[in-house]
């Protein structure tokens, strides 16, 4: 069986990028020592600087898992709710190298949509990846199902909107994966709609380094 993460480019890639995001990290960590953390969470994606220029991207385990989620199922219909640039959509890509699908990402900020191209085409993936520009409440409000994977990695009071406008095109076996689920209220909104007394999902919370992702198997 063949393995796309594995191959050279795409692998350095992947390795320049995760460095490139640890700096960022540690260098907002000692500039921001004895001044708190900003939670980026909470912040307006359309306006915050942070969103703007910062990585907030996944790590390499998370990766792992959103490759090995896409290959397990066979996923070639992929969409994808925060692009940023590009780190997901490079594993995301990868595996849809495998399947013999596609990745449809969105990003508000064309800066960071343009460098997403340019880690994609780093990498030769260009051809299995859409990366469109905008708010994605409109940008994949076009996309035809049936969807076999959604990720979820956008602003997080957005995730409840964004899967209520897809998941009619979402298919029995497809998966809903969101990071940082543990940023989500879970008396109401999105875990409420995806949680435990669901009768279309079944949710696990999975936990990585310092954060927690849901996976959601749609059953209808």
């Amino acid at each position: 069986m063949s393995c796309t993460l594995l191959r050279p480019d795409v692998a350095a890639t992947l390795a320049r990028e995760h460095a490139a995001a640890k700096a960022m990290r540690e260098a907002r960590r000692i500039q921001s020592c004895g001044e708190g953390r900003p939670e980026t969470h909470k912040m307006d994606f359309r306006t915050s600087e942070a969103h703007r220029t910062q990585y907030l991207s996944i790590g390499p385990r998370m990766g792992r898992f959103l490759y090995n989620s896409v290959r397990a199922i066979g996923a070639r219909n992929i969409v994808e709710f925060g692009t940023s640039f590009g780190v997901s959509t490079l594993y995301l890509a990868a595996a849809a190298t495998d399947t013999g699908g596609k990745v449809t990402g969105s990003e508000y900020h064309a800066n960071k949509a343009e460098k997403a191209r340019s880690n994609l085409a780093d990498a030769g993936l260009s051809a299995r990846a859409d990366i469109r520009v905008g708010d994605a409440r409109e940008t994949l409000r076009t996309v035809e199902g049936p969807i076999d994977l959604l990720f979820l990695d956008g602003a997080k009071d957005l995730y409840i909107e964004i899967l209520k406008m897809l998941e009619d095109r979402l298919r029995p076996g497809a998966f809903v994966i969101t990071d940082n689920a543990d940023h989500l209220p879970r008396d109401e909104g999105f875990l409420r709609h995806v949680g435990q007394g669901s009768s279309r999902y079944l949710t696990t919370l999975i936990g990585f380094n310092k954060g927690m992702a849901s996976q959601s198997l749609v059953l209808s």
